[in-house]
């Protein structure tokens, strides 16, 4: 069975957030303030998160602290002086306002357990939570973040990877789910053959709305997402700076090849240690009845009309002196990291429409299958053959 890393030790799985206090005025206020919202908007909306932990990056010179976009707060961020306790040491941090994300980085001496610092009139000391790069060094690793998605799925995505690519650990952050307990998603993992370990933390912050009415961000309705963003940076700085190579892939989404390579190796070989391929839509059609699992799932529409906006990366962590301190690893790309490779023509992640607990948008309608615009994909076909074995149709 797979080792939970969290088992021996729960303090790996744990963070220090840093929030506004509940009593007090100060909160962070949406863009278009004044504009008329749904109530399940502000049930959303992150208004009191700073930052979601405060860590040591992988060296122990620094401390890391990653958190929501500051929006109003910004100006208040960028006065920020913290003091590192028990030194007394204090400093500036070098901030780095990112895509979706506030990524701060300060030298404190290796000693200092705590921070501390005021904002808005609000008193903060935080615990410096220890870098856990150890526990992943080494490892093929997928991450994801989850909220109830159902427990088959997560454990055929392990599958999938464990023996297409040869994942050997898999983190999956968990965003509140309430259809089942961390203990059941556990041990899901714990279960998947081939998998050497598993780590599974939680991420109880609000997930932000994907679907505003003001739209004049870059990132139109979906600027509002919180609790996603920032998640990559903290992920690759505080868990896998020493890991072997790192794929972000959620639950809906299989990389594939056609020479049914392992994406894990090819990033490794890659001479940059980046790689980027294209996403592809596996449309909401199978000739099955009853729960809907992954390897059902085979028709997508023919030619560049398969093609999903977004695309999808893996990197090789230990390559990181190719990327400045504030490289911001995103939901479609890595900011900061030198690489002139492009994108991959090698693979393909299938990105599936069926297999979906969507936190905002409905993704249950169902199409039928025309041989003018859709195509029953062969690879998907053999690869799912393979790894899954035959499946009856009910």
């Amino acid at each position: 069975m797979a080792i939970d890393l969290a088992k021996a030790d729960a303090a790996i799985a744990a963070s220090s957030p840093v929030l506004l206090s509940e009593a007090g005025s100060l909160r962070r206020i949406p863009l278009g303030p004044g504009l008329k919202r749904p109530a399940s908007f502000y049930e959303r909306f992150d208004d009191r998160t700073l930052f979601y932990d405060v860590f040591r990056d992988h060296t122990g010179r620094h401390v890391y602290l990653i958190g929501p976009m500051a929006l109003n707060l910004e100006p208040l961020i960028d006065a920020l002086v913290i003091e590192g306790r028990p030194s007394g040491r204090r400093a500036k941090p070098r901030i780095h306002h990112g895509v979706q994300a506030e990524i701060l980085r300060v030298t404190l001496p290796e000693g200092d357990t705590h921070l501390a610092f005021g904002l808005g009139g609000q008193d903060f000391e935080i615990p410096i939570q220890p870098n856990r790069s150890a526990v992943l060094a080494g490892d093929r690793v997928i991450f994801t973040i989850n909220k109830d998605n159902a427990l088959d799925w997560i454990a055929d995505w392990a599958r999938f990877y464990v023996a297409e690519h040869g994942a050997t650990a898999a983190v999956v952050y968990d965003n509140g789910s309430s259809d089942y307990t961390l203990e059941e998603l556990r041990a899901t993992l714990a279960g998947v053959e081939g998998l050497a370990k598993f780590l599974v933390i939680p991420w109880p912050y609000p997930f932000g709305s994907m679907n505003d009415v003001f739209d004049g961000h870059k990132f139109g309705g979906h600027w509002a997402m919180f609790a996603q963003p920032p998640k990559f940076t903290h992920f690759f700085r505080k868990y896998a700076m020493r890991a072997r190579s790192i794929l972000n892939v959620d639950i809906d989404e299989l990389v594939m090849s056609p020479f049914r390579h392992s994406i894990f190796k090819a990033v490794e070989r890659s001479p940059f240690g980046l790689l980027r391929f294209n996403r592809v839509w596996v449309l909401n059609a199978r000739e099955q009845s009853g729960p809907p699992r992954h390897r059902q799932f085979v028709i997508r529409k023919k030619g560049v009309a398969a093609r999903d906006r977004g695309k999808k990366w893996a990197m090789a962590p230990r390559r990181a002196f190719l990327a400045s301190w504030r490289a911001q690893p995103w939901t479609h790309q890595v900011k900061g990291w030198f690489n002139l490779s492009g994108s991959s023509i090698r693979f393909y992640g299938y990105h599936f429409i069926g297999i979906s607990r969507s936190w905002y948008w409905d993704r249950t309608e169902q199409i039928e299958f025309d041989p003018k615009l859709h195509i029953r994909d062969p690879l998907m076909i053999k690869t799912f053959a393979d790894i899954f074995g035959p499946e009856d149709k009910q």
